[in-house]
């Protein structure tokens, strides 16, 4: 188990390069759903999203073992890691490679190589892994966007923030693809909120840290599944992270209708861009709450992980 003074020399360590995002209510959200809810606006942070607290701290962290920053760094991603990385790694000025599979959104390709990252295009997300991962052979270092130590206690920041300016949330639900946001949130929550439950939530098309619950056993796609959610077409999850999911309150699938229906319903209520995939978070809160699983002074909160969606959201969205 990370230790919480882990946690707290990430969250310091990365303070340079995110920002802090804010914790919002909304009084449209309280009447839809007789709640407290809390709203984290991640895509607010840096790089429309919350991958840039992992990818920060896995480059600093580097740097504080060894002395320097790594030469060239090499990952595979669905788009916001990639981003992340791209604008951590122009800041310091790092050579970085990206390999993406070919129904990673044109939006977000286009923002990263705008931070002049090489970006290489695979048919299949497996080929995307497998091709970042034997870069190392060349001398790359090669930065996971969940199966990573460091980039799970980068993103734990993102539950301290909350907790920091709530200390009293009873329910933190958060999107889960390849799950570090839910690692982290997990090991925030233990340190920080003992008494929080954490609630990860996935497409029900890409269902697969469900399934490895469910069966104890973790499954994989054998390619990309099919959903609107972007950032949650992973093919498994990791052991790594399989081991944090299986200590959670609860893993919730979410029907595709629902992620379009609340995805749209969202950026209506808050005028902000808000992806597909962060539709996840309240998707599962109405879940919840048309199962009757929260008593009626409960504080919860949902995580809105990214913004990086193009003006034209029925366009980009069907991409």
């Amino acid at each position: 188990m990370i230790r919480k003074s882990e946690l707290i020399k990430s969250y310091t360590r990365i303070k340079s390069c995110v920002v802090k995002t804010p914790l919002v209510t909304n009084d449209s959200f309280k009447k839809l759903f007789g709640l407290e809810i809390f709203l984290k606006l991640e895509n607010k942070q840096i790089t429309n999203s919350f991958k840039i607290r992992g990818a920060a701290n896995a480059i600093l962290l580097y740097k504080e073992k060894y002395g320097y920053f790594p030469e060239k760094v090499a990952i595979q991603s669905s788009g916001n890691h990639a981003y992340a990385t791209s604008y951590i790694a122009a800041k310091f000025n790092i050579k970085l490679l990206i390999f993406m599979a070919s129904n990673v959104s044109q939006f977000k390709i286009s923002k990263i190589k705008e931070l002049g990252a090489e970006v290489v295009i695979c048919d299949k997300r497996s080929e995307a892994n497998f091709l970042a991962q034997e870069k190392q052979k060349e001398g790359y270092v090669f930065i996971h966007p969940s199966d990573n130590d460091d980039v799970i206690l980068g993103q734990a920041s993102c539950a301290i923030e909350i907790f920091e300016d709530n200390k009293d949330i009873n329910y933190l639900f958060m999107p889960c693809g390849g799950g570090g946001l839910a690692s982290g949130c997990y090991l925030a929550a233990n340190s920080f909120a003992p008494s929080c439950k954490v609630v990860a939530c996935e497409p029900s098309n890409a269902n697969d840290a469900f399934l490895s619950i469910k069966n104890n056993k973790i499954y994989s796609f054998i390619d990309s599944p099919q959903t609107i959610a972007d950032g949650a077409r992973t093919l498994a999850v990791s052991q790594r992270c399989f081991n944090y999911l299986k200590k959670i309150h609860d893993l919730v699938a979410i029907e595709e209708q629902r992620i379009i229906y609340w995805q749209k319903k969202m950026e209506d209520i808050l005028q902000i861009n808000i992806e597909p995939t962060s539709a996840l978070s309240i998707a599962a809160i109405e879940l919840y709450k048309n199962n009757s699983k929260f008593k009626k002074d409960d504080k919860i909160c949902a995580i809105i992980t990214g913004g990086n969606v193009a003006n034209n959201l029925a366009s980009e969205c069907n991409s």
